[in-house]
């Protein structure tokens, strides 16, 4: 029988049921017992492992295919396929951990480390990642322990868990040192660069950008050189500098237009906003941010949400409203205790400070906490809301 034949008879006696997806793809669900039944019934004709494989190396290799996706144009599309995959994506990574396929498993999941961030998934992916980087026969030095260590580094940066982002990048890097492919070192040395910038260390950071884009542009990988130039406005930032920041900035971002990357255009995008603020043109930083916020709604990155609305707080209170630089910030922490993970905090000079404490120091106690509450138990929607009026 054909695959179609023997799916529309069982879709006839009930035991699959079609949806009707948003993709428009087809898509068919069944009970859990006839799930158990089938795999019993496998298991009995020896055919489980090779078609949990089969499953597994399917679903894996479409994370593959997926990776230089979910930033670019197409990115809401590919984001909400691996949405829809979710339950597939667990049994394959499942599949992988079982089975000892350690190389396959941490290639896919540090490939799927930016869904799991931009979907709100952090505590899950970190799960996951964990898991896979203690398989025993995932010790070795390898190209795909490398890129798991990469995702697992990302993932706790956003969980501002600084210390062991620390932890995972220093590995990966080490290991990209010995594999010897400059693009690859280069991609280590930016991620690292992160957390000694947050850690206060801004000349080290700086040194490990330095490094970092040479490779890159050595590698002609434009879209890392872009990234380290955007990160090296950090010297501008922390001189207060802010007229050259902008200038580097507006240029990286012209090149993300370009490049059609629309994740790193939206972060730059928070840096420029917050650039203009500090350059006192207010109505250049609120087109940024709310351009930024519509690119992080638009791929329903839930993070990036709240970097936007922590950005807008700043411009808030720049401008002298307090109670809704307040308002934001509560919503901003609100979203983050929902999805386990949100916007780290600033340094070298970007989105450096608290909002909401230079906000309160403008309002009475009990304003400011009304506003603060009032922000924490916002839904979504109102807190965009919200946001947006800054363009009016």
């Amino acid at each position: 029988m054909e695959p179609l034949e023997g799916l529309s008879a069982l879709v006839d006696k009930s035991l699959v049921r079609p949806l009707d997806p948003a993709d428009g793809l087809p898509r068919f669900v069944m009970l859990e017992t006839i799930r158990q039944f089938g795999q019993e019934a496998l298991l009995t004709e020896g055919e489980l492992d090779p078609t949990r494989r089969r499953h597994g190396e399917y679903f894996l290799n479409l994370v593959r295919q997926a990776e230089g996706q979910l930033t670019g144009e197409e990115q809401a599309g590919w984001l909400g396929q691996c949405e829809r995959e979710l339950d597939n994506l667990r049994a394959a990574l499942r599949w992988a951990i079982d089975a000892g396929e350690a190389d396959l498993g941490q290639e896919a999941a540090g490939a799927l480390w930016r869904f799991w961030q931009q979907h709100g998934h952090l505590a899950e992916g970190r799960g996951w990642l964990n898991e896979l980087l203690a398989m025993p026969s995932g010790q070795g030095r390898t190209a795909a322990r490398a890129k798991a260590l990469t995702g697992a580094g990302g993932i706790a940066w956003w969980q501002i868990d600084r210390d062991r982002a620390g932890a995972f990048y220093g590995e990966a890097l080490a290991i990209e040192r010995e594999l010897g492919e400059p693009a690859r070192i280069a991609e280590a040395l930016y991620n690292q660069a992160f957390v000694a910038g947050a850690s206060g260390d801004v000349d080290r950071s700086a040194a490990l950008l330095e490094e970092s884009l040479d490779l890159f542009r050595a590698a002609e990988v434009e879209h890392g050189v872009a990234r380290a130039l955007a990160m090296l406005v950090m010297r501008d930032a922390q001189a207060g500098d802010w007229q050259s920041a902008i200038a580097r900035l507006e240029e990286v971002v012209a090149i993300w237009r370009r490049l059609g990357d629309r994740l790193q255009l939206a972060f730059d995008l928070i840096w420029l906003a917050f650039a203009y603020g500090r350059a006192g043109r207010p109505r250049e930083a609120r087109s940024a941010a709310l351009e930024a916020l519509a690119l992080f709604r638009e791929a329903g990155n839930a993070t990036g949400i709240g970097l936007a609305f922590r950005d807008l707080a700043f411009l808030a209170v720049w401008e002298g409203r307090p109670q809704e630089a307040l308002r934001l910030v509560g919503a901003a922490e609100s979203l983050r205790d929902r999805i386990g993970g949100g916007p780290p905090p600033g340094f070298g000079g970007m989105l450096e400070g608290d909002p909401a404490a230079e906000a309160r120091a403008q309002l009475s106690e009990d304003e400011a906490e009304r506003c603060w509450q009032q922000g924490r138990s916002m839904e979504l929607e109102e807190a965009l809301t919200l946001a947006r009026r800054a363009e009016a």
